[in-house]
């Protein structure tokens, strides 16, 4: 009768112990003090590079207090949030053990001629698909899915098509259940009978890239 009081003991607090770790997937809006940029030229130039992408030119030199949209991947180790309408940039990341931020987490979102069609902004991780640095989506909005995995990791996809080489790119930020770390998996698909050259980077304070080509019908992964 002992034996099967403790069986029944350690199943209750395996139970209680599954429960308690857990990862979760919050949508929120947050206000943050920003520096926009303008309404773009509504006539793309065809000699541009970026062609047939437009640019923003305006870049404002006082701040106003704006509403974003913003992911945030949790479990009991580290907390990560991401901005869909900002490229899907993992914008900061957390280490609830050590209370402190170990990726850069900007407090203001301040835009600047940089990129590839002008706004910038600095901070988190930044994904970069195209055919030179600082994507034509680094600071407008991408598409985005929210997903609890069967083995109760959440993950956040984040994707677009890209208009120059006629490719789909997407990115999936998982966070497992009970581990203190995040995973990215990137698949980068040409649907077109065309190979074309591309540009990947992943900026991290610095960052790294690197220039290939996609096949015809391929998936780079």
């Amino acid at each position: 009768m002992k034996s099967i009081f403790i069986f029944f003991c350690l199943m209750i607090m395996d139970s209680l112990y599954a429960q308690h770790e857990r990862a979760s997937v919050t949508e929120m809006v947050q206000n943050m003090k920003t520096y926009p940029f303008s309404d773009p030229d509504p006539v793309a130039n065809p000699s541009d590079i970026f062609y047939p992408y437009f640019r923003f030119d305006g870049f404002s030199e006082k701040s106003i207090d704006k509403e974003w949209k913003v992911v945030l991947l949790e479990n009991d180790y580290i907390c990560l949030t991401l901005f869909p309408e900002i490229g899907g940039k993992i914008w900061g990341a957390f280490d609830k053990v050590s209370k402190k931020e170990f990726i850069y987490n900007n407090h203001v979102v301040k835009f600047r001629d940089i990129a590839m069609r002008g706004p910038w902004t600095s901070g988190g991780i930044e994904f970069n698909f195209g055919i030179i640095g600082h994507a034509p989506t680094t600071s407008t909005p991408v598409d985005y899915l929210t997903k609890k995995k069967s083995d109760g990791s959440v993950s956040c996809y984040i994707s677009s098509f890209d208009l120059i080489t006629r490719t789909f790119w997407t990115v999936e930020v998982n966070l497992p259940k009970d581990k203190a770390y995040f995973t990215t998996k990137t698949t980068w698909y040409n649907s077109s009978s065309i190979d074309q050259p591309y540009y990947q980077s992943t900026e991290f304070k610095g960052g790294s890239g690197f220039d290939d080509c996609i096949s015809k019908d391929g998936t780079d992964e």
